[in-house]
Protein backbone atom coordinates (compact mmCIF):
# COMPACT_ATOMS: atom_id res chain seq x y z
CA UNK A 1 0.00 0.00 0.00
CA UNK A 2 1.50 3.48 -1.21
CA UNK A 3 -0.66 6.17 -0.64
CA UNK A 4 1.30 9.30 -0.89
CA UNK A 5 2.87 9.28 -4.40
CA UNK A 6 3.12 11.55 -7.04
CA UNK A 7 4.49 12.28 -10.87
CA UNK A 8 4.99 15.51 -12.65
CA UNK A 9 3.14 15.72 -15.84
CA UNK A 10 4.10 17.21 -19.41
CA UNK A 11 2.85 20.46 -18.45
CA UNK A 12 4.56 21.05 -15.05
CA UNK A 13 1.35 19.90 -12.86
CA UNK A 14 1.47 17.40 -10.40
CA UNK A 15 -0.64 14.14 -10.19
CA UNK A 16 -0.87 12.12 -7.13
CA UNK A 17 -1.96 8.76 -6.64
CA UNK A 18 -1.92 6.32 -4.58
CA UNK A 19 -1.46 2.42 -4.95
CA UNK A 20 -3.59 -0.47 -3.01
CA UNK A 21 -3.90 -4.22 -4.10
CA UNK A 22 -1.88 -7.02 -4.34
CA UNK A 23 1.96 -6.45 -4.28
CA UNK A 24 2.67 -8.69 -7.21
CA UNK A 25 -0.41 -8.25 -8.79
CA UNK A 26 -1.53 -10.59 -12.58
CA UNK A 27 -3.56 -7.20 -12.97
CA UNK A 28 -3.89 -3.38 -12.94
CA UNK A 29 -6.82 -1.44 -12.62
CA UNK A 30 -7.02 2.29 -12.36
CA UNK A 31 -9.76 3.56 -10.16
CA UNK A 32 -11.42 7.18 -10.39
CA UNK A 33 -12.67 8.54 -7.06
CA UNK A 34 -16.25 10.13 -6.30
CA UNK A 35 -16.74 13.73 -5.96
CA UNK A 36 -15.79 15.37 -4.48
CA UNK A 37 -13.38 12.56 -2.86
CA UNK A 38 -9.50 12.01 -3.46
CA UNK A 39 -6.79 9.01 -3.72
CA UNK A 40 -7.88 7.47 -0.27
CA UNK A 41 -11.09 6.41 -1.67
CA UNK A 42 -9.00 3.36 -3.44
CA UNK A 43 -8.60 1.95 -0.03
CA UNK A 44 -11.45 0.76 0.11
CA UNK A 45 -10.78 -2.07 -2.54
CA UNK A 46 -7.95 -2.28 -0.95
CA UNK A 47 -8.60 -6.34 0.63
CA UNK A 48 -10.36 -7.47 -1.88
CA UNK A 49 -8.57 -6.39 -4.89
CA UNK A 50 -5.27 -8.17 -2.90
CA UNK A 51 -7.10 -11.39 -2.53
CA UNK A 52 -7.82 -11.29 -6.64
CA UNK A 53 -3.90 -10.52 -7.70
CA UNK A 54 -4.98 -7.09 -8.61
CA UNK A 55 -3.21 -3.31 -8.31
CA UNK A 56 -5.43 -0.70 -7.71
CA UNK A 57 -3.96 2.95 -8.84
CA UNK A 58 -6.14 5.28 -7.78
CA UNK A 59 -5.12 8.66 -8.64
CA UNK A 60 -6.25 12.59 -7.65
CA UNK A 61 -8.05 14.69 -9.86
CA UNK A 62 -6.72 17.83 -10.76
CA UNK A 63 -7.51 19.98 -8.14
CA UNK A 64 -8.15 17.26 -5.29
CA UNK A 65 -5.81 16.10 -3.50
CA UNK A 66 -2.42 16.56 -3.68
CA UNK A 67 -2.71 17.01 -7.44
CA UNK A 68 -2.35 20.60 -9.44
CA UNK A 69 -5.48 22.33 -10.50
CA UNK A 70 -5.87 22.69 -13.89
CA UNK A 71 -7.53 25.34 -15.34
CA UNK A 72 -10.04 25.33 -18.12
CA UNK A 73 -9.77 21.12 -18.17
CA UNK A 74 -12.46 19.15 -19.86
CA UNK A 75 -13.20 15.71 -18.87
CA UNK A 76 -11.65 14.77 -22.67
CA UNK A 77 -8.12 16.37 -20.95
CA UNK A 78 -8.29 13.32 -17.93
CA UNK A 79 -7.49 10.42 -20.73
CA UNK A 80 -4.01 11.90 -21.21
CA UNK A 81 -3.16 12.15 -17.70
CA UNK A 82 -4.12 8.81 -17.38
CA UNK A 83 -2.19 7.36 -20.29
CA UNK A 84 1.21 9.22 -18.71
CA UNK A 85 0.25 8.07 -15.00
CA UNK A 86 0.48 4.41 -16.83
CA UNK A 87 3.08 4.89 -18.58
CA UNK A 88 5.66 6.52 -15.74
CA UNK A 89 4.33 3.05 -13.70
CA UNK A 90 5.05 1.27 -17.39
CA UNK A 91 1.58 0.29 -17.09
CA UNK A 92 1.01 -1.36 -20.61
CA UNK A 93 -2.30 -2.41 -20.35
CA UNK A 94 -5.38 -2.39 -17.82
CA UNK A 95 -8.85 -1.38 -16.41
CA UNK A 96 -10.83 1.26 -15.36
CA UNK A 97 -13.46 1.85 -12.46
CA UNK A 98 -15.13 4.82 -11.96
CA UNK A 99 -17.61 5.17 -9.50
CA UNK A 100 -20.21 8.05 -8.98
CA UNK A 101 -18.31 11.00 -9.92
CA UNK A 102 -15.19 9.09 -11.06
CA UNK A 103 -17.93 7.75 -14.02
CA UNK A 104 -17.98 10.28 -16.50
CA UNK A 105 -14.21 10.10 -16.47
CA UNK A 106 -14.16 6.14 -17.21
CA UNK A 107 -16.57 6.92 -19.81
CA UNK A 108 -13.90 9.73 -21.13
CA UNK A 109 -11.19 6.83 -21.36
CA UNK A 110 -13.50 5.04 -23.26
CA UNK A 111 -14.06 7.44 -25.64
CA UNK A 112 -10.21 7.88 -26.45
CA UNK A 113 -7.69 5.50 -25.03
CA UNK A 114 -7.06 2.41 -27.72
CA UNK A 115 -8.47 -0.43 -27.22
CA UNK A 116 -4.83 -2.27 -26.48
CA UNK A 117 -4.68 -0.55 -23.77
CA UNK A 118 -7.98 0.02 -22.28
CA UNK A 119 -8.71 -3.62 -21.83
CA UNK A 120 -12.29 -2.80 -19.89
CA UNK A 121 -14.08 -0.43 -17.52
CA UNK A 122 -16.86 -0.03 -15.13
CA UNK A 123 -18.73 2.57 -14.24
CA UNK A 124 -20.48 2.35 -10.60
CA UNK A 125 -23.61 4.23 -9.34
CA UNK A 126 -22.16 6.60 -11.89
CA UNK A 127 -23.67 10.05 -13.32
CA UNK A 128 -24.14 10.73 -16.76
CA UNK A 129 -25.24 13.53 -18.81
CA UNK A 130 -27.75 16.09 -17.11
CA UNK A 131 -29.52 16.09 -19.94
CA UNK A 132 -30.79 13.03 -19.52
CA UNK A 133 -32.98 14.56 -16.75
CA UNK A 134 -32.57 14.57 -13.06
CA UNK A 135 -35.96 13.66 -11.69
CA UNK A 136 -35.14 11.83 -8.31
CA UNK A 137 -31.44 13.49 -7.56
CA UNK A 138 -31.17 15.26 -4.09
CA UNK A 139 -32.49 19.14 -4.51
CA UNK A 140 -28.86 19.79 -3.55
CA UNK A 141 -26.77 18.36 -6.81
CA UNK A 142 -29.46 19.54 -9.02
CA UNK A 143 -28.75 23.25 -7.82
CA UNK A 144 -24.93 22.49 -7.84
CA UNK A 145 -25.03 20.92 -11.61
CA UNK A 146 -26.94 24.21 -12.56
CA UNK A 147 -25.40 26.95 -11.09
CA UNK A 148 -21.94 26.18 -11.23
CA UNK A 149 -21.43 26.51 -15.25
CA UNK A 150 -22.46 29.46 -14.86
CA UNK A 151 -21.29 30.75 -11.11
CA UNK A 152 -18.12 28.47 -11.23
CA UNK A 153 -15.90 31.14 -8.41
CA UNK A 154 -19.34 31.44 -6.25
CA UNK A 155 -19.12 27.60 -6.54
CA UNK A 156 -16.01 27.16 -5.41
CA UNK A 157 -16.22 29.38 -2.25
CA UNK A 158 -19.41 27.78 -1.33
CA UNK A 159 -17.63 24.60 -1.51
CA UNK A 160 -14.75 25.76 0.48
CA UNK A 161 -16.60 27.49 3.51
CA UNK A 162 -19.17 24.15 3.81
CA UNK A 163 -16.91 21.55 3.62
CA UNK A 164 -12.90 23.04 3.18
CA UNK A 165 -12.48 24.79 6.52
CA UNK A 166 -13.91 21.76 8.10
CA UNK A 167 -12.00 19.84 6.45
CA UNK A 168 -8.42 21.60 7.20
CA UNK A 169 -9.98 22.21 10.93
CA UNK A 170 -7.24 21.63 13.28
CA UNK A 171 -9.89 19.44 15.38
CA UNK A 172 -10.61 16.35 13.32
CA UNK A 173 -14.25 15.97 14.97
CA UNK A 174 -15.22 19.27 12.88
CA UNK A 175 -15.16 17.82 9.63
CA UNK A 176 -16.42 14.22 10.86
CA UNK A 177 -19.48 15.85 12.51
CA UNK A 178 -20.47 18.07 9.83
CA UNK A 179 -20.11 14.52 7.59
CA UNK A 180 -21.94 12.68 9.94
CA UNK A 181 -24.62 14.79 10.15
CA UNK A 182 -25.32 15.08 6.28
CA UNK A 183 -24.81 11.41 5.75
CA UNK A 184 -27.57 10.71 8.36
CA UNK A 185 -30.52 12.44 5.98
CA UNK A 186 -29.56 9.72 3.16
CA UNK A 187 -31.14 6.61 1.98
CA UNK A 188 -30.91 4.29 5.19
CA UNK A 189 -28.98 1.19 3.07
CA UNK A 190 -26.36 3.88 2.29
CA UNK A 191 -26.08 5.20 5.92
CA UNK A 192 -25.41 1.56 7.09
CA UNK A 193 -22.73 0.92 4.78
CA UNK A 194 -21.07 4.46 4.85
CA UNK A 195 -21.23 4.28 8.95
CA UNK A 196 -20.00 0.73 9.24
CA UNK A 197 -16.76 1.15 11.12
CA UNK A 198 -14.45 0.03 8.67
CA UNK A 199 -16.01 2.21 6.40
CA UNK A 200 -16.04 5.44 8.07
CA UNK A 201 -12.74 6.49 8.61
CA UNK A 202 -11.91 5.93 4.66
CA UNK A 203 -14.85 8.05 3.87
CA UNK A 204 -14.16 11.66 6.31
CA UNK A 205 -9.98 10.80 5.02
CA UNK A 206 -10.66 11.15 1.10
CA UNK A 207 -13.55 13.64 1.88
CA UNK A 208 -11.00 15.44 3.97
CA UNK A 209 -7.72 15.13 1.44
CA UNK A 210 -10.12 16.01 -1.64
CA UNK A 211 -10.06 19.86 0.45
CA UNK A 212 -6.95 20.35 0.98
CA UNK A 213 -6.20 22.62 -1.39
CA UNK A 214 -9.45 24.66 -1.26
CA UNK A 215 -13.21 24.55 -3.28
CA UNK A 216 -11.58 25.67 -6.89
CA UNK A 217 -11.11 21.79 -7.97
CA UNK A 218 -14.53 20.66 -6.56
CA UNK A 219 -16.20 23.62 -8.13
CA UNK A 220 -14.77 23.36 -11.63
CA UNK A 221 -15.73 19.82 -11.88
CA UNK A 222 -19.12 20.75 -11.37
CA UNK A 223 -19.24 22.93 -13.83
CA UNK A 224 -17.85 20.09 -15.99
CA UNK A 225 -21.03 17.16 -14.96
CA UNK A 226 -23.34 20.27 -15.08
CA UNK A 227 -22.31 21.29 -19.03
CA UNK A 228 -21.94 19.36 -22.13
CA UNK A 229 -18.92 17.11 -21.55
CA UNK A 230 -17.60 16.94 -25.39
CA UNK A 231 -18.61 14.04 -26.28
CA UNK A 232 -21.95 11.69 -27.05
CA UNK A 233 -22.10 8.50 -25.10
CA UNK A 234 -23.12 6.85 -28.39
CA UNK A 235 -20.06 7.94 -29.86
CA UNK A 236 -18.41 5.26 -27.89
CA UNK A 237 -16.97 1.72 -28.79
CA UNK A 238 -18.27 -1.07 -26.29
CA UNK A 239 -18.99 -4.62 -26.49
CA UNK A 240 -17.43 -7.44 -28.14
CA UNK A 241 -15.86 -4.89 -31.17
CA UNK A 242 -14.89 -2.23 -28.71
CA UNK A 243 -14.05 -1.77 -24.86
CA UNK A 244 -16.27 -4.03 -22.49
CA UNK A 245 -18.46 -1.40 -20.50
CA UNK A 246 -20.45 -2.77 -17.34
CA UNK A 247 -22.75 -0.10 -15.70
CA UNK A 248 -23.93 -0.80 -12.02
CA UNK A 249 -26.55 1.15 -10.43
CA UNK A 250 -29.30 0.63 -7.33
CA UNK A 251 -32.38 1.14 -8.17
CA UNK A 252 -32.79 3.79 -5.15
CA UNK A 253 -29.94 6.08 -5.84
CA UNK A 254 -30.65 9.78 -5.13
CA UNK A 255 -27.12 10.61 -5.82
CA UNK A 256 -27.93 9.78 -9.41
CA UNK A 257 -31.17 8.61 -10.17
CA UNK A 258 -31.74 5.31 -11.88
CA UNK A 259 -33.44 7.00 -14.56
CA UNK A 260 -29.86 8.25 -15.69
CA UNK A 261 -28.23 4.74 -16.11
CA UNK A 262 -30.90 3.42 -18.57
CA UNK A 263 -30.92 6.24 -20.68
CA UNK A 264 -27.36 5.80 -20.70
CA UNK A 265 -27.76 1.82 -21.58
CA UNK A 266 -29.59 3.12 -24.55
CA UNK A 267 -27.26 5.35 -25.89
CA UNK A 268 -24.81 2.07 -25.65
CA UNK A 269 -26.56 -0.49 -26.40
CA UNK A 270 -23.89 -3.13 -26.40
CA UNK A 271 -22.98 -1.81 -22.92
CA UNK A 272 -24.08 -4.21 -19.63
CA UNK A 273 -26.50 -2.73 -17.16
CA UNK A 274 -26.47 -4.28 -14.00
CA UNK A 275 -29.41 -2.92 -11.69
CA UNK A 276 -29.06 -3.49 -8.07
CA UNK A 277 -32.36 -3.71 -6.64
CA UNK A 278 -33.47 -1.76 -3.54
CA UNK A 279 -30.32 -0.71 -3.23
CA UNK A 280 -28.84 3.38 -2.84
CA UNK A 281 -25.93 5.26 -4.24
CA UNK A 282 -22.88 3.50 -2.15
CA UNK A 283 -25.13 0.53 -0.15
CA UNK A 284 -23.79 -2.07 -1.80
CA UNK A 285 -20.63 -0.89 -3.94
CA UNK A 286 -17.56 -1.34 -1.46
CA UNK A 287 -20.08 -4.39 0.37
CA UNK A 288 -19.80 -6.34 -3.22
CA UNK A 289 -16.79 -4.78 -4.23
CA UNK A 290 -15.41 -8.66 -5.53
CA UNK A 291 -18.13 -9.27 -7.30
CA UNK A 292 -17.68 -5.86 -9.60
CA UNK A 293 -14.23 -6.47 -9.53
CA UNK A 294 -14.46 -9.89 -10.63
CA UNK A 295 -17.23 -8.96 -13.21
CA UNK A 296 -14.28 -5.94 -14.34
CA UNK A 297 -11.68 -8.42 -15.17
CA UNK A 298 -13.64 -11.69 -15.96
CA UNK A 299 -16.07 -12.95 -18.57
CA UNK A 300 -17.66 -10.43 -20.68
CA UNK A 301 -21.67 -11.07 -20.29
CA UNK A 302 -24.03 -11.43 -23.32
CA UNK A 303 -27.49 -10.43 -21.87
CA UNK A 304 -28.85 -6.65 -22.53
CA UNK A 305 -29.76 -6.31 -18.89
CA UNK A 306 -29.23 -7.97 -16.16
CA UNK A 307 -30.62 -7.80 -12.65
CA UNK A 308 -28.84 -8.77 -10.48
CA UNK A 309 -30.56 -8.81 -6.85
CA UNK A 310 -30.27 -7.38 -3.38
Amino acid sequence: MQENESMKLADGRTLSYAIYGSPVPRITALYFHGFPSSRYEGKLLHSAATKHGIRIIAPDRPGAGLSSFQANRELLDWPVDVLALADQLKVSEFYVLGVSGGGPYALACVKTIPRERLLGATVVSGLYPVKYGTAGMMTISRLLFWVAPWLTGLTSFIFDNAIGKAARNDDPKVLEDLMSKDIDTRYPKDVAVIKDPSVWPVFVAMTRESFVKGGQGAAWEARMFGSPWGFELSELDVGDNGTALSLWHGTEDANCPVSMPKKAKDEMPDSILYLREGEGHTSYVFRDVEQILNNLVGRRETEEYVKVGA
